[in-house]
């Protein structure tokens, strides 16, 4: 018996061995990937009936099987090869017509479908075999063949109109997937004996598997748990076909001094603690930050409780949990604010984040404020304010420090209490802080500042800056652009730098110091900086912070430390800027303190270059103002 079946049992081979690794591996279930496993299947009926039929017609015209039966064979196979065109149909399109608006067109498809089934179960059929050429023919074929046309172009057009909602790489396999599908077709209709179109079918699931459709590659092999862009998938996927769903994200928040070995254990311990609560599916998003999404909020409160009761037992581990809570997802308008959300608040200082009605609110008018700043770096409608600093030992104004200022497009001054933590948790902090330097740069290299008593200028770098760019580099190559002295510039940093970034920012700051450029530290005394590390920092100045200013007038503890602080500093060889002095008292006080610089408006509001102009030619003629 010689049979025309070996591609199809190739084929069938190959969809066994997908099957076998899409069930076994831990998936996602997510929409698509149902869908695509049903294609799978018929599919896999499909290569069966496929096979069946031709063995069913060479018995046929052996006089072994009825003809009727034969053609019952040859109807099944055809209509479920109309049915993985369907299928195939579905899954293409489950993202172009999952909205409301086009549920109507899924409808009329599934009625085409439906209405090309009855046709081809009433329709009537003959076969044909001679040697190893065999195929079915008749009405009931042509059906068929209309049917996959349909769908067959229907997928064609859904991946190429469908460029804005639909991914290159899901484009890409969907064309090639469907393409398998027609040059096997055209082949098998010109060259009869290659029975092709239940292998090419196979080839196109091996490919949507490998491409689109693969568990493993969500997967984080360390932890076990799902990846960040799995979890990207799964909320796309929940807000698009509207699934109902809450999530927690827990962090772990290592201390300072806790080392690679001791935190990587943590967290593979932490992975596995998550992962014992339940089937739900738990993401690992990176740097100790687990989600987890549940069905419903008071499962997932129940489980945050649990796990939060594990974490408390845990004692050898220098951490503690920090949490982000949303109850309810549907809150979010989509995947893409939900996760701009958790960016957001992922570093907050507070061990419980909630996203509730009113949180979301002010992430919508911080997404407003971002846009702001992108327009604005684009349009630049950045600007620098100097507020000067009073010197008490020549007793005039010496510095200034660059302060960044925004006006809005109908040309209004933004707050910077608006803009500057939103530009600080989107980045956009270290875009501000170049565009103000290359504008501190480009007014001193007029000279007008120095040429009435001003010697340097004070500006801030943010932290991110070092966490992100070669601040060394960018600093020389400006201001050798520009023709800056270094002793023209005082960069100003925060002692708030997170842990990770202080090595980086430590070894710029040596690198800038070299070059004769001035450091001052800002806030000092409310960040996070310990004594070697603030001991370690070449700095030239110390800035009190307006507490401690401010506190030095109305609490005896905080006059006692300032007092004290002021003489260590010295010791050390460093000057003190007191910032915040706003009333003749205080400025009184702080000289009597034996400050260096004094900053506030007492003297003078960060004003813009012109006006900073004027006010040094009518101050700096000597002498202690009043």
């Amino acid at each position: 018996m010689d049979l025309n079946i070996e591609f199809q049992c190739a084929g069938l081979v190959i969809l066994i061995i997908v099957l076998t690794l899409f069930t076994r591996t831990k998936n996602l279930k997510l929409t698509n990937s149902r869908l695509f496993f049903v294609a799978l299947l018929s599919c896999f009926l499909c290569e069966i009936l496929d096979i069946g039929s031709i063995v069913a017609i060479y018995h046929s015209t052996h006089g072994e099987l009825s003809h009727e039966f034969t053609k019952v064979i040859c109807k099944l196979y055809l209509m479920s090869l109309a049915l993985q065109g369907y299928q195939g149909f579905e899954y293409a399109s489950s993202e172009i017509l999952a909205s409301k608006k086009r549920a109507w067109l899924r409808w009329v498809y599934r009625l085409v479908f439906v209405v090309g089934e009855l046709l081809i179960a009433v329709s009537d059929i003959s076969f044909y075999m001679k040697g190893r050429i065999v195929y079915s023919y008749g009405p009931a074929a042509l059906c068929t063949y209309g049917i996959a046309v349909i769908f067959i172009l229907s997928t064609i057009v859904i991946a190429l109109v469908g460029r804005n909602s639909i991914p290159l790489r899901r484009r890409k396999a969907m064309l090639v997937w469907q393409g398998c599908w027609l040059v096997a077709a055209c082949l098998q209709f010109a060259v009869p004996r290659l029975l092709l179109v239940g292998f090419a079918a196979a080839v196109g699931m091996v490919i949507l598997y490998s491409e689109l459709e693969n568990p493993n590659e969500y997967l984080d092999r360390e932890t076990g748990c799902f990846t960040r862009s799995a979890m990207v998938l799964y909320l796309r996927d929940k807000y698009l076909h509207g699934g109902k769903f809450a999530l927690f994200v827990a962090r772990i928040g290592f201390m300072n001094h806790a080392d690679y070995e001791l935190e990587n254990n943590a967290i593979m311990r932490a992975a596995k603690a998550i992962l014992a609560l339940g089937k739900e599916p738990v993401f690992y998003l990176d740097e100790g930050e687990f989600a987890v999404i549940y069905r419903s909020r008071t499962e997932m409160e129940r489980k945050l409780e649990i796990l939060k009761d594990m974490a408390s037992n845990v004692k050898d581990v220098p951490a503690e949990g920090k949490y982000i809570v949303v109850p309810d997802g549907g809150i979010f308008q989509g995947a893409e604010e939900l996760f701009l959300f958790i960016h957001n608040h992922e570093y907050d200082d507070v061990t419980r984040v909630l996203a509730d009605e009113e949180a979301v609110i002010q992430l919508r008018k911080d997404i407003v404020v971002h846009d702001m700043i992108e327009s604005a770096l684009i349009e630049d409608r950045i600007e620098v304010y100097y507020q000067p600093f009073y010197d008490t030992g020549k007793k005039s104004f010496t510095a200034a420090e660059a302060l960044v200022r925004i006006r809005d497009q109908e040309g209004n001054l933004v707050a910077p209490g608006t803009f500057i933590p939103v530009a600080e948790r989107s980045g956009q902090i270290r875009e501000l802080g170049i565009r103000i330097f290359e504008k501190v740069c480009s007014f001193l290299a007029t000279g007008k500042a120095q040429a009435l008593g001003l010697n340097c200028v004070e500006v801030n770098l943010s932290a991110v800056q070092f966490d992100h760019d070669n601040p060394t580099k960018f600093v020389l190559k400006t201001m050798k652009e520009y023709g800056i002295r270094p002793e023209w510039i005082n960069l100003e940093i925060t002692e708030t730098a997170e842990a990770d970034v202080r090595q980086v920012l430590l070894m710029n700051m040596e690198r800038l110091s070299s070059q004769g450029i001035a450091f001052s530290l800002d806030d000092f005394g409310t960040g996070r900086a310990n004594l070697d590390y603030f001991v370690s920092m070449p700095l030239n100045n110390v800035k009190f912070d307006l507490s401690f200013t401010q506190g030095y007038f109305v609490d005896e503890k905080i006059r006692r430390v300032v007092s004290a602080m002021t003489k260590m500093i010295h010791d050390m060889g460093m000057k003190i800027v007191s910032e915040g002095v706003e009333t003749d008292e205080q400025m009184q006080g702080m000289l009597e303190l034996g400050v260096d610089y004094i900053q506030g408006f007492c003297f003078s509001r960060p004003v813009p270059q012109d006006e900073l102009l004027q006010f040094l030619k009518q101050h700096n003629s000597g002498g202690q103002p009043g």
